[in-house]
């Protein structure tokens, strides 16, 4: 049977923490989702906040080991969207910027953690800063991964519940060419294009390409030269790379460190790296995903699939140093888009599947 009473906080939760904006790097309305998860779980662990630059992060914990529950406080909309999009409830679903993504997890996660008995041990970090990196917040997440049995993480389910076992790296570079610059007209062939050059290197980044196993180059900004009658001297590319195993990482990373120069003439510079590597099933985590589709059996009839995504989350940065599970959040559409919402037939077994993983995960 459905346990109201936590259907009940969760909704009204969500509404709350919906209702306060708190886009990356507004501190203010971070701190007050974070108020929020304060006042409801303050009886239920040590509280501690830690002042970084991209605003505040919120560790509450108990005990030693234990699961790691994962949050984030930030979201992607600015301030005012509200107006735009404010909260609304409509059948079974309820609507508004964040609703998914991922303060919906931390409804889960706050009504997960009220149910459990005093005796189970686990942190819950709230980060301010993942929809842009995680910089600030790297070294908490790893620390407090390092220390525990397991990592769950909040971030939003697929479609029928399914959770996300895999997920790819993501890398961020800048390639910067400088050429020669010369009259277009007149002295042409003692300029070299930065532009040419550019197009050669946009063209052989293709072939570094393996949609096998799903390793991608987006080239998603260019620009170059100063005026339609000079060769161009310099141009630059912002490239988004993204790849699903270590060993697809370390080639990109070793490829692009000494890339090919099509025009000797030309200086050839590729800066960045990747900020989360691929998020990788390990024989743990699979043995907990064999756990949690059990716990998901028992609490819907229903098989729980495990998938793997092209996005990233904090989850990359713990999948190599404990068993992680991600996407146990709410189900639901629209993360990033106007028509973010949760679908709330899933939000009790989600809280369900949780509690119970922080139980098992605090047994000895």
């Amino acid at each position: 049977m459905a346990n109201l009473r936590a259907s009940d906080d969760m909704r009204q939760w969500l509404e709350t923490l919906v209702k306060i904006e708190s886009p990356s790097g507004h501190a203010e309305g971070i701190g007050q989702v974070m108020d929020v998860v304060a006042e409801v779980l303050g009886d239920k662990g040590a509280v501690s906040r830690i002042p970084t630059p991209a605003g505040p992060m919120m560790e509450i914990s108990r005990g030693q080991g234990g699961a790691l529950i994962l949050a984030h406080a930030d979201t992607v909309w600015p301030l005012g969207t509200l107006a735009e999009m404010p909260w609304r409830e409509q059948g079974d679903w309820v609507y508004g910027p964040g609703s998914l993504d991922m303060k919906g997890g931390i409804a889960i996660a706050m009504a997960a953690i009220r149910e459990i008995a005093d005796s189970v041990p686990y942190t819950f970090l709230i980060t301010p800063d993942e929809e842009v990196g995680s910089d600030d917040s790297r070294e908490a997440i790893e620390d407090a991964a390092r220390r525990s049995r397991l990592v769950l993480v909040l971030e939003s389910g697929m479609p029928g519940g399914a959770v996300k076992v895999g997920r790819a790296g993501v890398g961020d570079y800048r390639l910067h060419i400088r050429g020669v610059e010369s009259h277009a007209g007149l002295e042409p062939e003692k300029g070299a294009s930065a532009i040419k050059e550019l197009s050669h290197h946009i063209q052989w980044m293709e072939g570094l390409e393996n949609k096998v196993l799903g390793t991608t180059l987006n080239v998603g900004v260019v620009e170059g030269g100063t005026r339609s009658n000079v060769v161009a001297g310099k141009a630059w590319a912002h490239i988004d790379v993204r790849v699903t195993t270590r060993s697809e990482m370390e080639r990109i990373e070793a490829t692009l460190s000494a890339p090919p120069r099509f025009d000797a003439r030309c200086e050839v510079v590729y800066e960045g790296g990747f900020n989360r590597p691929p998020m990788e099933p390990t024989v743990d985590s699979q043995q907990w995903f064999h756990e949690a589709s059990h716990i998901w059996r028992q609490a819907t009839g229903q098989e729980l699939a495990g998938v793997r995504v092209g996005g990233a989350s904090d989850g990359n940065l713990t999948a190599l140093l404990a068993p992680t599970m991600d996407g146990l959040g709410p189900v639901g559409q629209g993360a990033h888009a106007r028509n973010e919402g949760v679908d709330w037939r899933y939000m009790e077994p989600r809280r369900q599947l949780v509690q119970e993983l922080l139980i098992r995960a605090g047994r000895s």
